[in-house]
């Protein structure tokens, strides 16, 4: 099948990283997988990729992502069915296209609920969970006793959360280390996520925390959810473990209370909830059935 995926660029961020696993795995299962992007980056090595849309060959299928890059293959392409896959409810990008369009997915419910306060029928949204490639963030190596390394990974700009992780790290005796735009990329972060006894961040920083056997903790951008265990699991992945519905403004000390519920025993509970239900193979399984479903 020849599917098109779109995404506004192809940085080290959320949904480029998300498109980049989507399509190594359909193209693993014999997909002919094209990306349209406005402004590629370093992730696009390696794929089928396009700028310029009136040169991209017919696809059978459009998934797309960003509303801007939606419109503008639906102008291409106005006979081809389109799904659109929506990641947040803030940026603008995430915000569903005026445009005729065949499905929508969604990776949480808090994108749902987004998607149907902005007139798009519940009925046409399937909930395909945000997902990690498994095979490439597994647990390299045993969680020690107690934390003796924190890893924070993010991509905004040195402020409040980054201050206030690594003045709780201070304050603990911990290594403190951080990764992400603004102090480094790391295109292997699965290795770095592997040294560490904790990661804290949001979003699929979470995720890969968690798929590595990692503990981890939902903060940046000045909220979170604090440690995730099975008690607030299920509850913070409605809303991406961040964001502004978190539950907690953190100090360094409430942090600290936060590092204090460390347990190694987590990296196997963490490992589990990944494989279960946010498996880029399942979530594969998932999106072809939508996509068979819409063709």
């Amino acid at each position: 099948m020849k599917i098109l995926i779109s995404c506004y660029m192809l940085d080290l961020s959320g949904t480029p990283t998300y498109t980049v696993t989507l399509c190594r795995e359909l193209i693993n299962r014999g997909h002919d997988v094209s990306i349209y992007t406005t402004l590629s980056g370093k992730l696009a090595e390696g794929f089928n990729v396009y700028t310029d849309v009136s040169v991209i060959p017919k696809p059978d299928i459009i998934i797309a992502q960003h509303n801007t890059c939606a419109i503008n293959l639906k102008q291409a392409f106005p006979k081809v069915p389109m799904i659109f896959s929506s990641h947040g409810v803030g940026p603008a990008l995430e915000q569903p296209p005026d445009i005729d369009v065949q499905w929508y997915i969604s990776v949480n419910e808090e994108v749902t609920a987004n998607l149907v306060s902005k007139g798009v029928p519940a009925s046409k949204i399937d909930l395909v969970r945000d997902f990690i490639n498994v095979d490439r963030f597994f647990p390299a190596t045993n969680l020690n006793e107690t934390p003796k390394r924190i890893l924070f990974i993010s991509n905004y700009k040195k402020a409040v959360a980054f201050l206030t992780v690594r003045d709780a790290c201070a304050k603990m005796g911990i290594e403190f280390k951080a990764a992400g735009a603004p102090y480094r990329r790391s295109y292997q972060i699965e290795h770095e996520i592997n040294q560490a006894d904790i990661v804290v961040s949001i979003a699929r920083g979470v995720l890969e925390a968690m798929s590595c056997g990692r503990a981890a903790i939902s903060y940046d951008l000045g909220r979170g959810d604090g440690y995730i265990d099975s008690g607030i699991y299920f509850e913070s992945r409605t809303r991406n473990f961040g964001y502004l519905k978190c539950k907690y403004e953190f100090t360094v000390d409430s942090l600290i209370k936060e590092i204090e519920k460390y347990n190694p025993a987590i990296g196997i509970t963490n490992r589990s909830f990944i494989v279960a239900h946010h498996n880029h193979r399942k979530a594969t399984d998932q999106i072809l059935e939508i996509v068979n479903k819409v063709i």
